[in-house]
């Protein structure tokens, strides 16, 4: 890619051929990687330490995260704002991988740190530490997101980034969910506080490794004059009339939400439903995340051969119908190895998802500028992030709702037959209520391969 000045801004020319080569995927995907990484601490272990670690009360955890979600619904947009009128000598998305990469490995170090202070100066340290990390999520994320489509406009290397994404994701959800457990149990035996926030620092450390690696591999290979220049009002109105988007920020929505239900009840479906020990613990979630791994892999092949929207629709039909059937699957120590088979199937359809989802989610941003002429990347992708982020609370809002009824409380001897069924419910009914609403959802979605074919000759031929 070539620039050059014009009025103190930066217009590239077009390169015509946008085909990524594999170490360019590589690098997209470890941008994603270090967001697991901060994703997975959020998702996987954050309510559990919250409410067994840290000593807050599952209420005030669901309203921690509820409060926060209000701020996202101004923050996420303003900062679509920002990065659809970003302009450097690195591109418009790129960059924010390099200018975030080091204070959200702070922040993120911090929001696992436990002040030896009073309860509500504890309280409002998780408060601060967590609305600092949701906004620096956001400021690395959003431009991360629409960075795809600044970097080629093919839709199936589109679909292989995704694919590339989600296998290192998945390798990265794997450092987190086997190597934090082990930190807490291995480094500070008995203060698991400690083990946290060491094992959260090198965490934290490798992410941001990562968000430097994905600014040196990757290139925006679209040119910026042709994403368009519009006023906020004009984004805003492009947004609304992106039917294919809205649909694709409700299905983001429902998507998340079986990810962080299954997510942030692993460990309470551990260590009371299995009664599992360490060693089973690293055991189970390198089983979910080598699944997570497969599936991402299965499916690039599978796309070439399948429509997007059909591959979608199928497997969340098929992910309904197995989640339903755990519920009545029973659990317990001699049960261990059963459930290790049942999670390895049920997490390799699962692994499908997040490449069709995100692909679709570029696809619409396509459709979006093919629509209305306007390309809104950092507007779409913000309010996708929004949706995503509302996710995350509802989702702890709800393990916190089950848990209010069915009288949990923390440790192994305080398990009541009415708590272990909340706790089963966070891997079987609730998602299965959710994989039943995406394949509704799916129904009105039109990014089949024919429409995409249209959009990209129309595209092309304007771009001209």
């Amino acid at each position: 890619m070539t620039s050059i000045p014009l009025f103190n801004k930066i217009v590239t020319k077009p390169i015509v051929n946008n085909k990524l080569t594999v170490l360019e995927k590589i690098g997209y995907g470890l941008g994603d990687a270090g967001g697991t990484v901060i994703t997975c601490l959020i998702t996987s272990f954050l309510t559990f330490y919250y409410t067994d670690v840290f000593g807050l009360t599952p209420t005030t955890v669901g309203t921690l995260f509820m409060i926060i979600r209000i701020f996202d619904a101004i923050s996420d947009p303003v900062m679509g704002a920002i990065v659809d009128r970003t302009q450097s000598r690195w591109g418009r998305f790129r960059p924010w991988q390099l200018w975030i990469a080091v204070p959200i490995g702070v922040v993120g170090f911090l929001t696992f740190t436990v002040p030896n202070t009073t309860i509500n100066v504890k309280i409002l340290w998780a408060f601060a530490t967590y609305f600092m990390l949701s906004i620096s999520y956001t400021a690395i994320n959003v431009p991360y997101c629409a960075l795809i489509n600044a970097m080629t406009s093919r839709h199936q290397e589109v679909v292989s980034c995704q694919s590339w994404r989600f296998i290192l994701c998945g390798i990265a959800g794997f450092i987190v969910s086997v190597g934090l457990p082990w930190s807490v149990q291995k480094t500070v035996p008995g203060n698991p506080a400690q083990g946290y926030q060491i094992g959260v620092g090198l965490l934290c450390i490798i992410a941001t490794l990562m968000f430097l690696c994905c600014f040196s591999l990757v290139r925006e290979r679209i040119p910026l004059n042709l994403m368009g220049k519009f006023s906020l009002k004009d984004h805003l109105k492009a947004l609304r009339k992106n039917d294919q988007l809205l649909l694709m920020l409700l299905m983001s929505f429902l998507l998340i939400n079986v990810f962080n239900i299954r997510g942030g009840g692993y460990m309470y479906f551990i260590l009371y439903s299995m009664h599992g020990n360490t060693a089973y613990t690293t055991l189970f979630f390198a089983t979910v995340t080598f699944a997570s791994i497969l599936g991402a892999i299965i499916i690039n092949p599978l796309s070439r051969r399948f429509d997007t929207v059909q591959l979608y629709y199928y497997t969340n039909l098929v992910l309904a119908v197995l989640a339903i059937g755990m519920w009545f699957i029973p659990t317990g120590l001699t049960l261990q190895n059963i459930w290790l088979m049942i999670i390895l199937a049920n997490n390799i359809i699962l692994g499908f998802t997040l490449p069709l989802h995100f692909a679709l989610m570029a696809f619409a941003d396509d459709y979006g500028e093919w629509k209305t002429g306007i390309r809104s990347s950092g507007m779409n992708f913000a309010f996708n992030l929004f949706c995503i982020k509302l996710a995350w609370a509802s989702s702890a809002v709800l393990i916190s709702g089950v848990f209010i009824p069915v009288s949990y409380h923390p440790g192994y001897k305080n398990q009541t037959s009415l708590s272990l069924h909340g706790i089963k419910a966070f891997e079987s009914l609730l998602p299965a209520f959710f994989h039943l609403l995406l394949a509704i959802s799916v129904r009105w979605c039109r990014l089949d391969n024919s429409m995409l074919s249209r959009i990209s000759q129309n595209l092309r031929q304007r771009h001209l």
